[in-house]
């Protein structure tokens, strides 16, 4: 656990009754909300100490911890977090040395966006390249063969209209999930998809990619079954933190 800052926070901050406000409310967004304005009023040293407290003890899992977790890495990955104060956080975490506060708040989609992805680009290689307007309009298509090719557009955008066809299926989701050049805000697009973001398969899959950001991927430990911990036990290739968070879910529990 790390060390509060040489002040004393107020009892109000305190991050376990922090998490305990925070796990009374009844919806994530409400979460975020509350803990976004918090940050936003706390000193900087003590938002990251916070923070810091809040990601460490979440990734070891078990209430209210787990469910405060989670509404941090909503209230930065949504963008709640002004970007200055964002950064003059993440400075105060790195002159205190706190590395989970310091990866929590640089796993923001905006970090990793591809700056290429609204270039023209040809739906079949040779052919005409195509507009970013152009693929949008056709994300909304019900011809398997052009959902198949654009299921690997590195634009968000495009990502997001394809999970709002009707016509897509999660088999084809799989396919964006398991994409090793799909970016982290892709990936987190299907994430934020209600309809395939509760399949067991979809989770588990974008647990494993290796683009998600490991905060995230932390956040949806918790979410995945019994059968899908063991399996990501076996997979070599996790983040060491992944890794960790894995094998003390599978702990039993004395």
């Amino acid at each position: 656990m790390t060390q509060p800052p040489d002040r004393t926070p107020d009892e109000s901050v305190r991050p376990y009754t922090v998490a305990r406000r925070l796990a009374c409310l009844p919806e994530p967004a409400m979460r975020a909300a509350v803990l976004t304005d918090l940050l936003r009023a706390l000193p900087r040293e003590d938002a990251a100490w916070l923070l810091d407290t809040l990601a460490t003890a979440g990734r070891a899992g078990g209430p209210p911890f787990d469910v405060a977790l989670m509404a941090a890495v909503d209230a930065v990955e949504q963008d709640r977090l002004d970007r200055e104060v964002r950064w003059e956080i993440f400075a105060a975490a790195r002159r205190m040395g706190l590395s989970a506060a310091m990866e929590l708040l640089s796993s923001t989609p905006s970090e990793h966006r591809d700056v290429d992805a609204a270039a023209p680009r040809p739906l079949v290689p040779g052919t005409r390249p195509l507009t970013l307007g152009e693929r949008k309009a056709l994300a909304r298509t019900w011809r398997q063969d052009v959902i198949e090719r654009l299921l690997v557009d590195p634009h968000v955008d495009v990502v997001r209209l394809l999970l709002q066809n009707p016509h897509v299926t999660e088999d084809a989701v799989l396919r964006i999930a398991t994409n090793r050049r799909a970016s982290s805000e892709v990936l987190e697009a299907v994430l934020a998809a209600r309809r395939f973001s509760a399949r067991p398969r979809v989770r588990l899959a974008l647990v494993r990619n290796p683009n998600l950001p490991v905060a995230t991927a932390l956040r949806l430990l918790g979410l995945l079954r019994h059968t899908d911990l063991r399996e990501l036990a076996k997979d070599p290739s996790l983040p060491a933190p992944v890794a960790s968070a894995v094998r003390r879910r599978l702990r039993p529990r004395t």
